[in-house]
């Protein structure tokens, strides 16, 4: 994700969480390797000299340093000895004494059964929230996170995730909400709704947590959310998958790890740097030690930046979790399913979809048009039941729908291209404050109106 930070005070933090992160003697950046912020590119890890191969460790993290839902239990643990996970809170020797500490007290709340409860995201985001944003308001110990909190993004940083222009009433970007392609504003809207859920989970205990704070420079409610906004989109943005044994859902599966989180993103994931866990090395509250190591590239150019991939994910998503896009990246593709949906007029015709599960889920990629989605149309070019029926069933090909099939496609393909040169030219119009916003969700339009031109010109149907 780009980001920039200009003058000393960013390399201050950055020497203050090195400094930090050295006070463990497992903590390793390779050699070759240096950071530093580009006006292109942001913050990344770009090579020194020599050079980084396959399996070269270019970071490595320790448990200890990782925030988590096993690190935060133990962190927590340390002032409430009534919190208790066997082999994950802390022992009677790590306990901090109440000494005047504000944690000592405000922490009682957080018992086995309430902790237990919460997702690694509810549970981060209380953690966080407080040890980050109201513990300085409380005259207590500074934070052993600090020198991490520290370098995290700025709330301005965060400004190009979707959800945040729905979610925060001073967002100016809340009408290019409606600008954005169904896909993304599905999925947009799906994470709004579960900061809400959680935000309501918390709030009671944030709350109480706030009241602890001297009221002439206590956060009220709506600061708090705003806060608790920005809290969750930090944590969405540079959650790394990790197991947690504690907790079932894929969704807890997740850990932060500083300065691996400078690491920018590449689409290749054959090519370019990987994670590793060491399971073994877990410390004293940990779930592992968070390598990464090189992959199938090797980097040997001076100035070359080391790259990671987050996954096969299309622009899409990547806007939705992150907040940027990639001009050139082969994992987009179109959802379809809202106007295939719209061509299938007949109840018959949508029934008979339904009643065999292709009914929905149309997609288009650059390399093909999915099987459900050739099947509908089929299904809505021809009226011959059996016939879309053995289709379906692998018994037809496609060639058995010419020239009808092909026609509609032809069709359909245009009418995509001609909603995308409408949704453009409203992006295009002087009403929308932030270029950097709109410029994200064109760049997802190019990916859609390439797909679409692909297959124009070379047709899976062409005779």
């Amino acid at each position: 994700m780009k980001e920039n930070h200009e003058g000393s005070d960013w390399d201050l933090r950055i020497a203050k969480l090195v400094s930090w992160l050295k006070s463990s003697e497992y903590f390793r950046v390779n050699d070759n390797v240096f950071l530093q912020d580009t006006p292109e590119s942001g913050r990344g890890l770009y090579l020194k000299a020599d050079t980084v191969s396959k399996n070269d460790v270019v970071v490595s993290i320790p448990s200890e340093y990782q925030l988590n839902f096993h690190s935060v239990v133990y962190h927590i643990s340390k002032f409430n000895a009534d919190l208790y996970f066997e082999r994950v809170t802390c022992s009677d020797n790590d306990r901090v004494e109440d000494g005047g500490d504000p944690r000592s007290k405000l922490y009682k709340i957080l018992t086995t059964n309430v902790v237990s409860k919460l997702s690694s995201f509810q549970l981060l985001c209380l953690y966080i929230m407080f040890e980050w944003k109201l513990l300085p308001f409380l005259n207590g110990p500074v934070s052993f996170w600090k020198p991490f909190f520290d370098v995290f993004p700025a709330a301005s940083e965060l400004k190009s995730i979707p959800s945040s222009w729905v979610l925060l009433p001073e967002s100016c970007n809340k009408a290019l909400f409606e600008s954005l392609p169904a896909a993304s504003m599905i999925h947009a809207q799906r994470i709004a709704d579960q900061v809400l859920t959680d935000w309501r989970t918390v709030s009671p205990v944030l709350q109480m947590w706030s009241n602890a704070i001297e009221e002439r420079i206590r956060p009220t409610v709506n600061e708090l959310f705003q806060h608790f906004v920005h809290t969750y989109f930090v944590i969405n943005s540079r959650c790394l998958y990790i197991d947690v044994p504690l907790k079932k859902s894929i969704a807890d599966n997740f850990t932060m790890v500083p300065f691996v989180d400078f690491l920018n993103h590449s689409s290749d994931s054959e090519l370019y740097c990987t994670p590793r866990i060491e399971v073994l090395k877990r410390g004293v509250c940990g779930l592992g030690t968070f390598n990464i190591v090189g992959g199938n590239y090797k980097y040997s150019t001076v100035g070359e930046q080391i790259l990671l991939n987050y996954g096969a994910h299309s622009n899409d998503f990547l806007l939705c979790e992150y907040g940027f896009t990639l001009k050139d990246n082969k994992w987009n593709y179109i959802d379809v399913s809202p106007e295939v949906e719209r061509l299938i007029e007949e109840e018959t015709t949508k029934r008979f979809l339904q009643e065999n599960g292709f009914w929905g889920d149309y997609t288009i990629s650059e390399s093909d048009i999915s099987f459900r989605t050739l099947v509908a149309l089929a299904a809505a070019s021809s009226s011959n039941v059996r016939k879309v029926e053995k289709f379906m069933l692998g018994y037809l090909t496609e060639d058995s729908f010419y020239p009808h099939l092909q026609t509609l496609l032809q069709e359909f393909l245009h009418s995509l291209l001609e909603g995308i040169a409408v949704k453009t030219r409203q992006l295009e119009t002087p009403e929308f404050c932030d270029q950097e916003c709109v410029n994200n969700i064109l760049q997802i339009y190019n990916g859609y109106t390439n797909i679409i031109k692909n297959h124009l010109k070379d047709s899976v149907l062409a005779h």
